[in-house]
C-alpha cells in the first residue's frame, strides 16, 4: 500500500532532470571506490541506502525514472567521510569528543564539494549536503521540514533504515530485526526524518519484508 507523497510539491526533482541519473552513477560511482578504500564496508550501505531510496520513492507514488535518480544521488550520502580520519570513524560515537561529532556532523558538506568537484550536478550535490539535516531544524544547516530537499529527506530516512537493520546489536532474528528497526524509525517521526518519507519505509518494511542488500538493480 502506498503511502501519501510528502506536501512538498508535485515532482520529486523539481531541480534535477532524471535524464542525469547516468552521470550521476557513473562519476559517482569513482567516488564510492574511493570510499570504500577508505572505509570498508561502505560499498554495502551505499548500495543498501539506495535501494532503500528507490523503494520509499516508489512507495510514495513516483514514477521510477525519479525513483532510479533518487537512488544513485542516496548512494553518495556518505562520499564527505573521504574528508574524516579512518580512526575518527572507527571510533564508537560514544567515545567522540565534540569536536570529532562536529567533524562528522560536518561531512555531508564536505560530500556535497565532493561532488561537485567530480562533475555531478549542483542538483544532486544540493542534496548530499541535505541529507545531514534533521526535519526538526536541528540539523548543521538549521533547516526545517520542506526546506530540506526531498531527495535528501528521502536518502537521510533510506540510511537510517538501512543503519537500523544491520545494527550488529539488534535482534538476530530477521522479523524481530525489522521490528525493532520499524520502532526506531517511528520513534524519529518529525524529529531526524520526514514523518511521510519514514511512513513510506515503514509500509516497505511491513508489506514486503524488504531487504535491500539482497535488492537488485532495476
Amino acid at each position: 500500500m502506498n503511502s501519501p507523497r510528502p506536501s512538498g510539491g508535485p515532482s520529486l526533482t523539481p531541480d534535477l532532470d532524471p535524464g542525469q541519473r547516468g552521470v550521476i552513477r557513473d562519476r559517482g560511482a569513482a567516488l564510492i571506490d574511493a570510499l570504500e578504500e577508505h572505509l570498508p564496508g561502505a560499498r554495502e550501505h551505499a548500495e543498501a541506502t539506495g535501494a532503500y531510496a528507490f523503494a520509499a520513492a516508489v512507495a510514495l507514488g513516483f514514477g521510477e525514472e525519479e525513483a532510479e535518480l533518487c537512488r544513485e544521488v542516496a548512494k553518495l550520502h556518505d562520499v564527505g567521510k573521504l574528508y574524516v580520519p579512518s580512526e575518527l570513524l572507527a571510533t564508537p560515537e560514544a567515545e567522540l569528543d565534540e569536536a570529532a561529532r562536529e567533524r562528522l556532523r560536518g561531512h555531508h558538506a564536505k560530500g556535497a564539494g565532493i561532488a561537485l568537484g567530480a562533475g555531478i550536478p549542483e542538483g544532486a550535490a544540493t542534496w548530499i549536503r541535505g541529507c545531514g539535516e534533521s526535519f526538526d531544524g536541528t540539523g548543521p544547516q538549521g533547516l526545517r521540514g520542506e526546506e530540506i530537499p526531498l531527495g535528501a529527506r528521502i536518502a537521510r530516512a533510506a540510511c537510517e533504515c538501512d543503519l537500523l537493520l544491520a545494527d550488529p546489536q539488534g535482534p538476530r532474528d530477521p522479523a524481530k530485526r525489522r521490528d525493532a528497526a520499524v520502532d526506531r524509525l517511528r520513534r524519529r517521526l518529525g524529529r531526524e526524518l520526514d514523518p511521510s518519507v519514514a511512513v513510506a519505509l515503514i509500509s516497505v518494511l511491513r508489506a514486503a519484508e524488504f531487504d535491500s542488500r539482497a535488492a537488485p538493480e532495476t
